[in-house]
């Protein structure tokens, strides 16, 4: 048979281009652990889950890695408080309000519940509490005192 001369005459001849087709799909299917059925000249793939390889190296080498497991239980017991005071309490930063504190920690910070821990935080801060402002309705006309 004459390949190239068929190409050209754009006829097909289906079982031989099937079986190349079929045989280099099965090696690769077989080799990348997908799960498919061969149905006649096509194949159905019923599930297929892509990951790279360095994704999952990366994943196994950080469940044993000192370093992570130390950064993780810092994390637990108090460098949130520590990065919330530096934030707050610092010269640089000079108490500022809760949306302003959360704006600029959160271009380099995330943690769940940080808009809370936030605002709780600078409600507990005692500077804050004796500068703030009194948010009460004026006491109105003032009434003059009887002359007894």
């Amino acid at each position: 048979m004459n390949l190239v001369a068929d190409a050209l005459s754009r006829k097909v001849h289906n079982a031989m281009l099937t079986s190349l087709t079929i045989s280099k799909v099965h090696e690769h299917l077989g080799t990348s652990g997908w799960t498919y059925q061969i149905s006649g000249d096509y194949f159905i793939v019923s599930s297929i889950q892509v990951e790279p390889q360095i994704l999952s190296k990366i994943k196994a080498a950080q469940k044993t890695d000192p370093h992570i497991h130390r950064l993780k239980e810092l994390s637990r017991t108090g460098l949130k408080e520590a990065i919330l005071r530096e934030a707050h309490c610092s010269r640089h930063s000079i108490h500022p309000g809760i949306r302003k504190m959360y704006h600029t920690l959160r271009a380099h910070y995330w943690w769940e519940g940080m808009k809370k821990d936030i605002s709780h935080f600078a409600a507990k801060c005692l500077t804050c509490q004796q500068v703030k402002a009194e948010r009460m309705r004026p006491g109105g006309m003032l009434h003059s005192l009887e002359v007894p």
